[in-house]
């Protein structure tokens, strides 16, 4: 298998970090960075100036390359992905907004605003292993996601995603993610969040589709 240079992501991030980019690394699953991210795998980031984010990019040579969702129907506002790639394999997947597939027809919805500017209010500054540093969610903010994203995006709750979730909530404000759920998930967010406690992930998205006490 092979892997990105973790040599090359540190210096990227630090990159980004000098350059005083508003971004946000949206997942770090496994924790694959810096050492074990696949060549070929995408790195999500949010960032809010789509030009400030390009120009850097560009300088740094990387190119705008073709976005296997850029033909999928946006609403609300959200604005279209967008991959950076450089020659090092690196390839950036640009967010400008936390959206989600809905369930029907698959078009892409933002989460609700307060979720969007509790990202940039509440981001942290992550020091990883390998000298790697970047801003991330706060603790709170990356459980809403990765809940939303495991439901709408993923439709289950991958192994991945089940161990960070697991790792998070013994350190989140609970009161605090329950009120962003509720904002996605209405009157079934606490049952959510108590499956996701006693770790039913098998049967999570199967129980919400059937849900009806809206």
């Amino acid at each position: 298998m092979n892997y990105v240079k973790s040599d090359d992501l540190v210096d990227i991030f630090k990159l980004l970090n000098e350059s005083k980019l508003e971004y946000i690394l949206m997942r770090n699953i496994n924790n694959e960075l810096p050492h074990i991210l696949e060549i070929g795998k995408d790195i999500d980031i949010l960032v809010k100036d789509r030009n400030k984010v390009a120009e850097v990019l560009k300088k740094n040579k990387f190119n705008k390359i073709n976005h296997p969702h850029e033909h999928n129907i946006f609403l609300y506002g959200v604005e279209k992905f967008e991959f950076y790639k450089n020659n090092e394999d690196v390839l950036f997947d640009l967010n400008f907004q936390i959206a989600v597939k809905s369930l029907d027809a698959g078009q892409w919805i933002p989460l609700d605003q307060s979720i969007q500017e509790s990202a940039w209010q509440n981001k942290r500054f992550e020091r990883a292993g390998g000298g790697l540093e970047y801003w991330t969610f706060s603790y709170e903010d990356e459980v809403v996601a990765l809940i939303a994203r495991s439901i709408f995006d993923k439709k289950e709750f991958q192994v991945g995603y089940a161990t960070r979730l697991d790792e998070l909530l013994p350190m989140v404000n609970k009161d605090d993610v329950l009120n962003k759920m509720k904002l996605i998930f209405f009157k079934y967010a606490p049952i959510l969040l108590r499956q996701i406690e006693l770790q039913n992930y098998p049967d999570i998205v199967i129980n919400y589709l059937k849900f009806k006490e809206y």
